[in-house]
């Protein structure tokens, strides 16, 4: 049995990553965690945030909801193709909360795209993925 956990970001590259195990592995013995990382609340998008009732807890909802729609076509692609898998959505540092969640969830292979759909520093191979490589030791898959 193979454990693949799909980092997914929503972007063009993740999406292709789903393909990539769906046309390349024996998905008789695939189980998929899908993961969607996202960035703690900082201070400051409380601190000088304009609408008064938007609190930490609030925005973390909403992330946390935004992150299940993003969720959504990943979702309808593995069980179109009869793929067994868990959807998750984590708050936190994404390479770090990618390489410790592939830990504690005994994966044989992490999948990324190369590029999602962060910031200009995301330019060549991507920060996030750059940093799964430099901290993780399980095997990884990336797709352009």
């Amino acid at each position: 049995m193979t454990i693949a956990l799909i980092a997914f970001d929503g972007s063009e590259n993740a999406m292709r990553a789903i393909d990539e195990v769906l046309d390349s592995m024996d998905t008789s013995k695939l189980h998929v965690h899908l993961l969607y990382v996202y960035e703690p609340v900082q201070i400051n998008e409380v601190a000088f945030n304009k609408e008064p009732v938007l609190d930490m807890l609030s925005i973390k909802k909403a992330r946390e909801e935004a992150g299940l729609a993003l969720l959504t076509p990943a979702k309808a692609r593995l069980e179109s193709a009869g793929i067994a898998f868990d959807a998750h959505i984590r708050n936190g540092n994404p390479a770090e909360v990618i390489t410790d969640f592939s830990r504690e969830y005994h994966c044989n292979l992490i999948v990324m795209g190369t590029r999602g759909m962060g910031t200009i520093k995301n330019l060549l191979l991507g920060s996030v993925t750059s940093k799964v490589i430099h901290l993780t030791e399980k095997p990884l898959l990336l797709v352009k």
